[in-house]
């Protein structure tokens, strides 16, 4: 049977802890300075915006899409082609916007207005841009109001008067940024875009919802490493949950580090990878653990703690390897020949596979042997201090 690591090694991993946990504090600190400097570059999910997805009838390249979309008004846009080589190529275009208006057209918009009425009152929020409220000194003429705002550049505006029994109230209501996207390609690649039917997915996420997002995913991270915590205190002893989370937290935040450095997009996909990443270090982490309890608990490889734990990751090293190479080859496949978002989902998979096996090894094991030192150092103290009270009491009676 092919071995990368032959049975019966003994490489001295204890001996060596105060190296790679000093190596590992290292990255910890050089990631958390990426996280600060760099920050992440969080996509649409998480900071809201609008994903696309365009076909054309008609062979075009990125160059073309891209300066398609500035054309209609989406400077910020950023294009990759999605799915398969093809006559009629998909592309995914991606922008910050949600709605035709923001802050500086709605003071357009209310300038225009203010032409016709004045303005008791109104009503705007970026979390609903596509509606106006306004309350004026006066009673107008809708369709005056609606070609008045159509000559700002706006493809399609609705004007209705709202009954409140008090003041004369109004609501705008614009197009939608469908409708600003079919125009804007049409005009930009007559030849390639059908305004009827290359628009084929519509997505917006709004800033407040991207921020709830961004929030619960942190929340699930959290919670994930918390009832891990729990489990390897129940399922083996309190000893093992220090560095098995340890692990996962190192393996959280080196991962995330790589992420801010690269300027990665995180959006959903990534958090279900970093998620992975989290059940792939601790899958390897608790048989690593397992081995050690039980040679432990049989006294095979010594009855001092070190060296059952050197013994262990000697007998597990192999199986380790093995694994994460397998896995690694699946991983770094999709990465070569994927694109979009399942090659992201594939990268960051690649950076926690790597990480992943480096902490079970020199970052758990070594905690363990730290919290068992710790705990008994706390039961001789505990005893200490029990026969140092036996004599006082005896002397008190």
């Amino acid at each position: 049977m092919f071995q990368i690591i032959r049975h019966g090694t003994k490489f001295d991993f204890i001996g060596k802890q105060g190296m790679f946990l000093a190596f590992s504090a290292l990255l910890m600190v050089g990631s958390i300075v990426a996280l600060f400097a760099v920050g992440l570059n969080y996509g649409i999910d998480f900071q809201g915006g609008s994903d696309m997805i365009l076909s054309f009838e008609k062979p075009v390249t990125n160059k073309q899409v891209e300066e398609a979309a500035i054309q209609a008004g989406f400077s910020d846009a950023t294009v990759q082609r999605f799915g398969s080589e093809s006559e009629n190529p998909q592309f995914l275009v991606q922008t910050r916007e949600v709605s035709v208006m923001n802050e500086v057209k709605i003071k357009e918009v209310e300038a225009e207005v203010l032409k016709i009425a004045k303005i008791e009152a109104q009503t705007w929020s970026a979390e609903q841009p596509d509606r106006y409220d306004l309350t004026l000194d006066k009673t107008i003429n809708e369709e005056t109001l609606e070609k008045s705002l159509v000559g700002l550049g706006l493809e399609s505006v609705d004007v209705e008067k709202v009954d409140t029994g008090t003041g004369n109230n109004y609501v705008v209501r614009f197009q939608d940024l469908g409708a600003r996207v079919r125009k804007g390609f049409a005009t930009a690649l007559p030849d390639a875009f059908n305004p009827d039917t290359g628009l084929e997915r519509l997505e917006t996420v709004g800033a407040r919802v991207g921020n709830q997002l961004r929030e619960d995913g942190l929340t699930a991270v959290l919670l994930a490493l918390i009832a891990i915590l729990i489990y390897i205190a129940v399922r083996f002893d309190i000893r093992y949950a220090p560095g098995a989370v340890a692990a996962l937290f190192h393996d959280v935040l080196f991962s995330m580090g790589v992420l801010s450095i690269v300027q990665m997009e995180i959006n959903l996909p990534i958090l279900a990878s970093i998620l992975t990443i989290v059940g792939y270090s601790l899958n390897d982490t608790i048989v690593v653990f397992d081995r050690i309890r039980e040679n432990y608990t049989s006294g095979r490889g010594g009855s001092n703690l070190s060296d059952v734990i050197n013994a262990s990751l000697n007998e597990t090293l192999s199986r380790t390897i093995n694994t994460s190479i397998t896995t690694l080859l699946a991983v770094v496949i999709i990465w070569t020949f994927g694109s979009g978002l399942i090659a992201n989902f594939a990268f960051t998979l690649m950076i926690g596979v790597i990480i992943g096996t480096y902490s079970s090894i020199f970052v758990a094991s070594p905690i363990l042997l730290m919290m068992d030192a710790w705990l008994r150092r706390q039961e001789e103290a505990k005893a200490l201090r029990a026969k140092n009270r036996a004599p006082t009491a005896a002397s008190e009676s």
